[in-house]
């Protein structure tokens, strides 16, 4: 297998890492950001593990072809959660081609995963079937497995990512295999998890609507109303969901637009007055101020692309 090992130290370059995923990061808790990303590549086997230091918000989608299976490896400061449910220690993240997610990182979060091409894993599932009640569960979002089989599974990924003896894709292909096929029987027999909730629905909607706003980003009570919801229910989903207020997780996606457009323009481009007013920031010693209790620098202190 090809092994790599990436450091980061700004998520922005992480996300750029695979361009094919569409990855987007908001940095939600405050300090300079600091990743680390190990990948074994076999064919169409793709392992990957990736530790990110503060509390992140991951969104993308899974490439074509695809189907991605995910573990922790430690839950970091706090609870993950994935689609809004909890991503617990005997947890199996499942993801299908073509599908988007967000992923709730929790500082120091580590995640193992592994990729096959959808083709590959149905050739596998047909020299080793699973049982009907597990098959049926490669269509839910997240699973709960005896802690026992997602203990192996992990240290099936690590090994794999470490550089164990698995010189072809057939060898890397069969060990993440039977280790998922162990999970997926365990799942079979195990209690569903929880479904995702309203509070899940609350915090992604008003993602949504705040990235689209521009620079007339809505207030606490506007999206309260636009929603139909209290400002104590929106409270309290923006804490159970990202362990934080309304107020910082949406000003803080502003911020992160901000670095993002500052990273990838020039300053003949773009001056940093600018690129605030277009995510409503019109006090430019406020925004500098909360720019760089985030993120750890002034904005003018930001690496700028080359014109």
């Amino acid at each position: 297998m090809a092994i790599t090992l990436d450091l980061y130290d700004d998520f922005h370059l992480h996300g750029a890492s695979a361009p094919e995923w569409q990855q987007r990061y908001l940095q939600l808790s405050q300090g300079v950001m600091r990743s680390t990303l190990a990948e074994a590549v076999s064919g169409g086997v793709h392992v990957f593990r990736k530790w990110m230091s503060e509390r992140v918000v991951q969104q993308g989608c899974l490439p074509a072809g695809r189907l991605c299976f995910a573990v922790g490896n430690g839950q970091g400061a706090g609870v993950p959660r994935v689609q809004g449910r909890a991503l617990e220690d005997h947890s199996l993240f499942l993801l299908r081609a073509g599908e988007d997610f967000t992923l709730q990182r929790p500082r120091g979060m580590e995640l193992l995963a592994v990729t096959f091409e959808a083709e590959q894993f149905r050739r596998l599932l047909d020299a080793r079937p699973l049982p009907p009640q597990a098959l049926r569960l490669l269509s839910q979002p997240v699973l709960r497995a005896p802690a026992e089989a997602v203990a192996r599974l992990r240290h099936a990924l690590l090994g794999l990512v470490q550089g164990g003896d698995t010189a072809h894709e057939e060898a890397a292909a069969c060990i993440a295999f039977e280790a998922l096929h162990a999970v997926l029987e365990g799942a079979a027999g195990a209690p569903p998890g929880v479904a995702g909730s309203s509070a899940s629905f609350i915090v992604s909607e008003c993602h949504r609507i705040v990235a689209a706003s521009g620079a007339a980003p809505p207030d606490i009570e506007a999206l309260c109303r636009r929603l139909r919801t209290s400002r104590r229910s929106l409270q309290n989903g923006f804490r159970q969901m990202a362990d934080t207020t309304p107020v910082h997780y949406l000003r803080s996606l502003r911020l992160n637009a901000v670095r993002g457009r500052l990273l990838a323009t020039s300053a003949a481009q773009c001056s940093v007055s600018q690129a605030a007013e277009a995510q409503g920031f019109h006090q430019l010693s406020h925004f500098s101020q909360r720019y760089k209790a985030l993120f750890g620098e002034l904005p003018s202190a930001t690496p700028r692309a080359i014109s």
